[in-house]
């Protein structure tokens, strides 16, 4: 069957398939919502499947939707660039796929030393809660600690390892604490500092009258210690800033390794392309240099 006479057709699909919506397909698109649906209709009746179904008020992808959407994205996305080096111009894009807590703590300080190393790169930072699908529909780059998609690149980038932090105003009262937890499923709330309290031999930890009080992510727990609510488990690159400074102290030297470690992700078949081998050789030198920098600085933590 020869689609070419319908590319209308597929891309208006696959630009429903990323926003899962007939209206804000038709603002990309520039079109209006009827025409969205009728080009949605006339694809369905020439593959002869249903691929959108409604849930709820939105929309969804059917098995066959998915399945083609998973096709068209990355399709769509390689037209995109080579029409970019075609036409585009002298300035490269990258989006860079990343995790909220190491986006903060991490490659937010650092932007400026890309910047101006690489001026002619617009980098567009995608910040996510959950690991995405590596695809090219999603992004050019990825840090993420699934690094285990066939056909990409994985270059270690930091392992995760937890502190056991508090505030120095909290330290400084030499009382009992209330202790921040991250693990919120029933059974397991408060496993992560037995784990910690495990590993250090530093029972003493462990809260006895003191509640529990709960955060869904790294970033919110850092919060809450800064805002001297209790002593938290958070990565080291996390916590790093606020014990330079002094605004946080370690309640022990142990770092628990949580084997969910950063890696930048790259697809096999474009690490060569100027701007993406620009951002790896830029992570390589940054890590190098935060690397020797920790390592020196957590020699100097003095537990409270």
């Amino acid at each position: 069957m020869d689609f070419r006479h319908n590319l209308r057709a597929l891309h208006t699909f696959e630009t429903v398939s990323r926003h899962l919506s007939v209206a804000a397909a038709a603002e990309e698109l520039g079109v209006t919502q009827s025409a969205v649906s009728h080009q949605l209709r006339l694809l369905g009746e020439i593959v002869g499947e249903r691929l959108i179904q409604k849930k709820g008020r939105g929309i969804s992808l059917t098995d066959a939707g998915r399945d083609l959407a998973r096709r068209l994205q990355p399709a769509f996305a390689e037209i995109d660039r080579s029409l970019a080096e075609a036409i585009g111009g002298t300035r490269d894009r990258v989006r860079l796929a990343i995790c909220s807590s190491f986006a903060q703590a991490w490659l937010v300080p650092r932007l400026h030393s890309f910047y101006a190393a690489h001026p002619d790169i617009d980098l567009q930072i995608i910040m996510y809660a959950q690991d995405p699908e590596l695809t090219d529909a999603t992004g050019d780059a990825f840090v993420t600690t699934l690094p285990k998609d066939r056909g990409y690149h994985a270059q270690l980038l930091w392992p995760e390892n937890l502190v056991a932090v508090v505030s120095s105003t909290v330290a400084a009262r030499k009382k009992s604490f209330d202790c921040i937890t991250t693990e919120l499923q029933p059974g397991k709330i408060g496993s992560d500092w037995q784990t910690y309290a495990r590993h250090s031999g530093r029972a003493d930890l462990l809260p006895l009258t003191c509640r529990w009080l709960f955060a869904s992510h790294y970033v919110i727990a850092l919060d809450m210690v800064r805002q001297n609510l209790g002593a938290a488990l958070i990565p080291d690159f996390l916590a790093q800033p606020d014990i330079d400074t002094g605004k946080m102290v370690l309640l022990d030297e142990a770092l628990l390794p949580t084997h969910e470690d950063y890696h930048l992700c790259i697809k096999e078949s474009r690490r060569t392309e100027p701007a993406l081998d620009a951002l790896l050789r830029w992570f390589k030198q940054e890590l190098g240099r935060w690397e020797h920098r920790a390592t020196d600085n957590r020699l100097k933590l003095v537990q409270p």
